[in-house]
């Protein structure tokens, strides 16, 4: 037999390890915790960017008389749901409604100005472009 400091730990040693280990793993499980929520957040992000393209394009692909062009007009909500009543749609759980305006002759003559806004959950995003009329 050896002496008795070769047996092994100490009690001391053995909490001091635990508690290296400890901040490291809580260091961890905080890393994961954001990397959830940004993922999250893209997730609805891109959701909304994707309405909202979907928005645009459609009004942009309108032909160039198309009386919206001349007229405008001023947070018009866009059916995002044509076959049912609803005018929102619900993507994974979460439900967006989109409303769009388009000002005539803005920037310049024969340029139509159009936004639109995608709401969902309290969040706002406002997506824009413009469209040549002439």
């Amino acid at each position: 037999m050896g002496e008795r400091g070769d047996w092994g730990y100490t009690l001391v040693e053995l909490l001091i390890a635990m508690s290296i280990l400890s901040v490291g793993i809580l260091g961890v499980a905080t890393m994961m915790t954001t990397g959830i929520l940004s993922g999250r957040l893209a997730h609805m992000v891109a959701a909304e960017s994707s309405v909202a393209v979907s928005v645009l394009e459609e009004i942009m692909s309108r032909d160039g008389s198309d009386p919206v062009f001349s007229t405008g007009v001023d947070n018009a909500v866009y059916d995002l749901d044509p076959p049912s009543a609803e005018t929102g749609l619900v993507v994974q759980g979460r439900r967006y409604s989109a409303v769009y305006s388009v000002v005539p002759n803005s920037p310049v003559t024969g340029v139509a100005s159009i936004e639109v806004v995608v709401t969902s959950s309290g969040r706002m995003a406002r997506y824009s472009s413009l469209k040549s009329v002439l």
